[in-house]
């Protein structure tokens, strides 16, 4: 498994959503490589904490240690409540289905537990060529493209899924609006717009 791999494409998808990445960096360089590896490393930074649980015990271990906190703890504990959480494989069905609570419990408060396994965080998909641009609107845009649309719900757009590679990259959240930019011989540059559910 190649670390260094997944730290650069980290910093990629926290650059996208407007983090420090040299506090990131500044932050990375406290460790050995190896303890990535067998050891829970959390990484606190202004908005996320990115919680390294790559071994199946040392996911285990930080499970353990804050499933039973409430969002307030959390928060205390990591002075966030917005987590991007690294294994390297899906934790077991009933351990997933907990991990999905505690997410909803967090979006009730502006916070979320976002999954990427080690195998996702190994390429940027944002920058693959098949990939068109996405983009997160913000409120004032959503609202003004359902103006020009004359759509009165955002559910009248074309869907894209929460746990969708793509939204989990944006860190969007249900209810968010994406514009896609797209490029075709013929007709040049054109738009698509998107709302995440």
């Amino acid at each position: 498994m190649d670390i260094q791999r997944i730290i650069v494409h980290t910093k990629e998808l926290l650059e996208l959503r407007g983090e420090d990445i040299e506090s990131f960096q500044k932050k990375i360089e406290e460790f050995e490589i190896g303890r990535f590896l067998d050891e829970v490393i959390p990484i606190s930074l202004k908005n996320y904490t990115i919680i390294f649980t790559i071994s199946k015990d040392s996911f285990k271990e930080w499970w353990t240690s804050i499933r039973n906190m409430t969002v307030d703890e959390l928060e205390k504990l990591y002075g966030t409540k917005r987590f991007i959480l690294i294994v390297h494989e899906y934790p077991s069905s009933i351990t997933f289905q907990s991990l999905q609570q505690k997410d909803v419990q967090l979006n009730q408060h502006q916070g979320f537990i976002h999954i990427f396994l080690t195998r996702e965080l190994m390429y940027n998909p944002m920058k693959h060529f098949l990939v068109p641009k996405h983009e997160k609107m913000s409120e004032e845009e959503g609202k003004k493209l359902m103006e020009d649309l004359q759509i009165k719900t955002k559910s009248q757009l074309p869907l894209i899924q929460k746990t969708d590679i793509i939204s989990r990259w944006l860190g969007l959240k249900h209810g968010d609006m994406v514009k896609i930019t797209r490029y075709s011989e013929t007709s040049g540059e054109y738009f698509y717009y998107r709302c995440c559910i």
